[in-house]
């Protein structure tokens, strides 16, 4: 009897970790990408001019890694006190982002709404510095294709698809839709409660954290992380846009694209892992790089809804299993696959966050000497080499992947 209720907790722990990233997931997979489209969208309606727009979005997303970058050591360093805390702190900043930027759409503040947005991105960054999974009890939580069942996936890849249709059928829905996902996201919160604590070691301080980014032993880990930053902050903030004006500013268009991608991407994961199996090719570095690299391409080459469904299932569904996780459903990407490892986890955040940053540097700067789909062009050309190059830097063992 002893023996069955002991085995009953891991279970238990397990299931409501799953119900938890599922309510995240699902708050985030509307949020994400149409939070940062909605701030997009609010500064060309101010400005009425779309790549000054494009400069402060790109703006703001890194002053949200600006922060991510100045809290990763604080909140790594609390994880001595408990992971949970930090865990359920993280939620309340996401969710709280989505509150504060949905009430300054809405009309709800009347402070400059500029000061809402600054808000926002603040937020956003303090909740991907706060969020670590405590690895040693949630480790197969962080596989959530392989355990969560489809159809909780099938959900949430519909997310984009709901989103879409609630802006495109109701009048001043993306402060609805914002509370929505704020709500989902602060829900998630309460299964986190019954998740069992751990309290984890981290005995860098502050100011020592930083200075490993310039020690020569941790070169390739870091340089691994900057490349799959550059990658994240094209995946995330400049892509969607590119898609959302590809498809003429269609809110629905774009859900339905997305939501069209997540299912195929569902579907085709399985057939690809079969397929490297089949043909021994799972370990091949040039494989993986060649696949990487044309998976850009193929976004480069996208100029339809079709086009872009197309670019996106291959590129995602190729994208080789390492240390740094993006998880196409929620619009994130985080090393280590989400989890807290060690003190190197930190500096890997740090270095993804510092990435980030970089390409916004270089957006803000294109989009004033070039037109925009030569911006576009040159960025994804960007991310086709940062991912060719992360591949390269982590066969040679440079950094390690959990």
């Amino acid at each position: 009897m002893g023996l069955s209720d002991s085995s009953s907790v891991p279970e238990r722990s397990e299931a409501v970790f799953h119900a938890h990233r599922f309510l995240l997931r699902s708050g985030l997979a509307i949020g994400n990408v149409f939070g940062w489209i909605f701030v997009f969208e609010y500064f060309y309606l101010l400005s009425g001019n779309v790549p000054r727009s494009l400069a402060t979005m790109a703006l703001l997303f890194g002053f949200a890694q600006f922060i991510t970058i100045v809290f990763t050591p604080v909140a790594a360093a609390h994880l001595q006190r408990g992971a949970r805390r930090s865990l359920i702190w993280g939620v309340v900043c996401a969710g709280s982002a989505f509150v504060l930027l949905g009430g300054t759409l809405s009309g709800y503040f009347s402070a400059p709404l500029l000061w809402g947005i600054v808000g926002f991105a603040t937020l956003a960054g303090m909740y991907r510095a706060l969020y670590f999974v405590p690895y040693r009890v949630t480790q197969t939580a962080l596989r959530p294709h392989e355990h969560m069942r489809a159809y909780l996936e099938v959900i949430i890849a519909l997310m984009p698809l709901f989103a879409g249709l609630t802006i495109s059928s109701i009048a001043f829905a993306q402060g609805r839709l914002l509370f929505g996902a704020s709500a989902l996201i602060i829900l998630s919160a309460l299964p986190v409660f019954w998740v069992p604590d751990t309290r984890e070691r981290f005995s860098w301080s502050y100011v020592y954290t930083f200075k490993q980014l310039w020690r020569r032993k941790n070169y390739g880990l870091v340089l691994q992380s900057l490349f799959e930053g550059l990658q994240g902050a094209a995946l995330f903030l400049v892509w969607p846009l590119a898609v959302f004006l590809i498809l003429e500013w269609s809110y629905f268009m774009l859900g339905l694209v997305l939501s069209v991608t997540l299912l195929l991407i569902l579907l085709l994961r399985r057939l690809y892992a079969w397929l490297l199996q089949r043909f021994g090719l799972e370990n091949s570095a040039a494989v993986y790089t060649v696949l990487a690299i044309s998976g850009w391409i193929g976004r480069l080459a996208a100029g339809t809804p079709v086009g872009v469904i197309i670019a996106d299932s291959y590129a995602y569904t190729t994208t080789p299993e390492r240390g740094t996780r993006f998880d196409p459903f929620s619009f994130e990407q985080v090393s280590d696959r989400g989890a807290f490892v060690d003190e190197y986890t930190a500096l890997k955040e740090i270095a993804l966050a510092l990435g980030r940053i970089m390409l916004c540097a270089i957006v803000f700067v294109l989009v004033f000497a070039f037109a925009l789909p030569v911006v576009f062009a040159i960025v994804l050309g960007i991310a086709a080499a940062a991912s060719g190059l992360a591949i390269l830097v982590a066969r040679r063992g440079a950094a390690p992947a959990y």
